[in-house]
């Protein structure tokens, strides 16, 4: 299958959050599996090459219409090409002697080049209409040029709200609808709470885009309120998010974001398929922040090791039989902070065994908290409430357990790191988490973690003490560590559920 990825972010080119990772890892691994696939993305003022990367011109003065365009020719006309009245005026790039997947660059002084940065500006909606604009002008222009010898995708994979204008272009615009008769569209939803450049949850339900007009001229004001991400939903043959369980939570009006009832009414085409984990970077048998590497095989002596430098690392006293949990990421109420706050302090009194390491940035009154916390057991807690991009490393590596009590979670990406590492997994049941996540079973020695599903105090509380008490099992608790390093949460793993999608979308429609 032809496969073409297009997003708004993609590392290494750009990087701003977990959609670009997901675009340097997918589209790599689908390859490997024969998946003819390429990638198309802004150029932004400051993108970033790989060293020794050239590009070269792949489509020049490309021609992106502003309005409606009923009125327009169907076909791409070059005698016009330097109408800027009507049309946004682009350059297409692409990455010269590229050996992995081809990349093009859409190129705009204006909307593009000239921003320091991806995301943040007010007029965020047309930069990325202009991109989904554009990957269908780009299109014309290769069906028109040579229709039997240019490569045409089968499928266009969009993703988030960004490209959600894309799939309504190709479907309804009679300029594009014909040209895209025989592509699927499929549409990955990383994050719901992002619908455009528009907070749409406080308009009145009479002012709420229902999805069903046409979308309006890229520069007319009322554009900025049609909502691109319910209209990536309607409109695709396919959608997903990022994980099984939360397919099924957004919709519900609890998680939904105030689109539970359109994602309900189009359930038939939404999954969910699990995001992957670079195995090459987070390797505990080559990564180089830990203090001693090992594998499934070997890990019990150096994770010891790692644990007592862990220990030292945080100014803990260094002692083996403590049972030491760590906490990596946002310190947010989405995190489940508000809970975590409620258990720490009775927990740490009535457990002096147990020791905690927290790596974050958040919310002050939580970081506060977290401070007096650390006066009163300073022998117990240790802290580094700032960013940091190698610690959480030797955390997943030196730690015992994981704690991830989220009040929501799509991914559970965290969860994946640690496993990764041997740090075994207590998190709260929702989302990403819970198909991450088996309970261990001490009767069949299957399961990789231990998990808590009331948002409450007493049972976050239950599942730390159940999970301490088997630490203190030697066999089951190395059994436990052994089967959360040997899950499969490889990139290879999700794009064979890539594959399967696409076909199940390609052949049952």
């Amino acid at each position: 299958m032809k496969i073409l990825h297009v997003a708004a972010e993609v590392a290494p080119y750009s990087k701003v959050g977990g959609l670009s990772q997901v675009m340097y890892f997918l589209p790599k691994a689908l390859k490997k599996y024969g998946m003819d696939v390429r990638i198309f993305t802004p150029k932004y003022g400051e993108m970033m090459l790989p060293e020794g990367a050239k590009l070269a011109l792949d489509t020049q003065w490309l021609r992106v219409p502003k309005e409606d365009t009923d009125a327009m020719p169907r076909a791409h006309d070059p005698i016009r090409v330097r109408d800027t009245k009507s049309s946004l005026i682009c350059n297409v790039w692409r990455l010269r002697n590229d050996a992995n997947v081809k990349v093009y660059f859409l190129e705009n002084r204006e909307y593009y080049e000239l921003r320091a940065n991806v995301f943040g500006y007010k007029d965020d909606h047309v930069r990325f209409a202009l991109l989904s604009k554009a990957v269908l002008e780009w299109l014309l222009v290769r069906k028109t040029q040579d229709p039997k010898d240019t490569w045409f995708p089968d499928i266009i994979h969009c993703h988030d709200w960004h490209t959600g204008y894309l799939v309504d272009f190709a479907k309804r615009d009679p300029r594009y609808s014909k040209l895209c008769k025989d592509i699927k569209f499929v549409f990955t939803i990383h994050n719901l709470a992002y619908q455009g450049n528009y907070d749409f949850r406080y308009n009145l339900d009479k002012y709420q885009d229902d999805a069903k007009k046409r979308l309006i001229g890229l520069l007319d004001p009322k554009f900025q309120k049609q909502n691109a991400l319910l209209r990536g939903i309607v409109y695709a043959d396919g959608v997903n998010t990022v994980s099984p369980t939360h397919a099924k939570e957004i919709l519900t009006p609890e998680f939904g974001e105030g689109l539970d009832h359109y994602l309900d009414q189009y359930r038939e085409k939404l999954g969910g398929i699990m995001n992957g984990l670079d195995f090459t970077a987070f390797n505990p048998a080559t990564d180089e922040c830990v203090a001693r590497n090992f594998d499934a095989q070997s890990f019990v002596a150096a994770r010891a090791q790692n644990k007592a430098d862990l220990q030292e690392v945080f100014g803990l006293p260094t002692d083996p039989r403590a049972f030491l949990i760590g906490s990596v990421g946002r310190v947010t109420p989405q995190k489940g902070w508000d809970i975590v706050l409620d258990v720490l302090p009775n927990l740490l009194r009535e457990r002096p065994q147990i020791q905690i390491v927290i790596v974050g940035r958040g919310d002050d009154h939580y970081c506060q908290q977290l401070v007096r916390l650390k006066k009163q057991f300073h022998k117990q807690l240790g802290l580094r409430l700032i960013a940091d991009f190698t610690l959480p490393r030797k955390i997943f590596a030196g730690s015992d357990a994981m704690l991830i009590a989220s009040s929501f979670e799509p991914g559970g990406i965290v969860a994946l790191e640690a496993m990764r590492y041997g740090s075994v997994p207590i998190i709260r049941r929702t989302g990403g988490l819970n198909d991450i996540v088996a309970d261990f079973n001490p009767r069949t020695m299957k399961g990789t973690g231990f998990s808590f599903t009331s948002r409450t105090p007493w049972a976050l509380y239950g599942a730390i003490v159940e999970a301490s008490t088997f630490f203190l099992q030697k066999d089951m608790w190395h059994k436990v560590v052994a089967n959360a390093l040997k899950y499969d949460s490889s990139w290879e793993h999700s794009a064979k559920e890539y594959i399967n999608w696409y076909r199940h979308v390609t052949y049952s429609l």
